[in-house]
């Protein structure tokens, strides 16, 4: 009976104590959610394209974590027209990214784009067509602005990772990865004010 009873109470303490451990996750919570649109301005064969997209995400204190998906808007343009081409460019997947000091007018703002998607190559005159599937990794950082309380605005630089372009008749990989310049246009709740209080009560512990 004693053994048992010293089982017990080992056990008791035990969980007691496992419990006031402090983890990486147990302070994490959701503060906000947030939707938009982004441009975003990127290199092909040493010339610029545009493409147009839009996201959102979770917010988890300084951190997000999302979904986006972007099309190529004028790389037709960029191709080139004599040949009558015409090139379409899509991805979609996973966006991650974190805000430093949200609440602050200007702050800093980095994420990255984890996607996949395809490209699809016509020559008119030649009757070729082929695609390609895609995986893309786009990182980049910059500073955001707050416009209102609802309303952010990124300016950002990074690099797109193209892999995967296999069968398009004179295209590689390296065409389509490069520098990117975006435009990120956040709307939501973004609780900036949940977060400028919490860290104003770690501070205070």
């Amino acid at each position: 009976m004693k053994k048992n009873l010293m089982i017990i109470v080992l056990s008791f303490l035990a969980f007691q104590g496992f419990s006031q451990v402090e983890t990486l996750f147990n302070r994490a919570r959701v503060v906000g959610a947030f939707g938009g649109p982004f441009v975003e301005f990127s290199q092909f064969k040493g010339d610029y394209i545009s493409s147009t997209g839009g996201g959102g995400g979770l917010i988890i204190d300084d951190f997000f974590i999302g979904g986006y998906g972007v099309g190529s808007v004028n790389i037709n343009d960029i191709v080139t027209a004599e040949n009558h081409i015409r090139m379409d460019i899509g991805h979609g997947g996973f966006w991650l990214g974190y805000t430093y000091n949200s609440p602050k007018l200007i702050h800093l703002f980095a994420s990255t784009k984890l996607g996949w998607g395809g490209i699809d190559l016509r020559i008119d005159d030649e009757g070729y067509r082929s695609s390609d599937n895609i995986f893309v990794v786009s990182p980049e950082v910059g500073v955001e602005l707050n416009i209102f309380r609802w309303f952010k605005l990124g300016g950002t630089v990074g690099y797109r990772a193209v892999t995967g372009v296999n069968n398009l008749k004179n295209q590689t990989n390296a065409d389509f990865s490069g520098l990117t310049g975006t435009l990120t246009f956040r709307f939501g709740g973004f609780g900036d004010w949940k977060r400028s209080r919490r860290h104003h009560n770690y501070d205070e512990d």
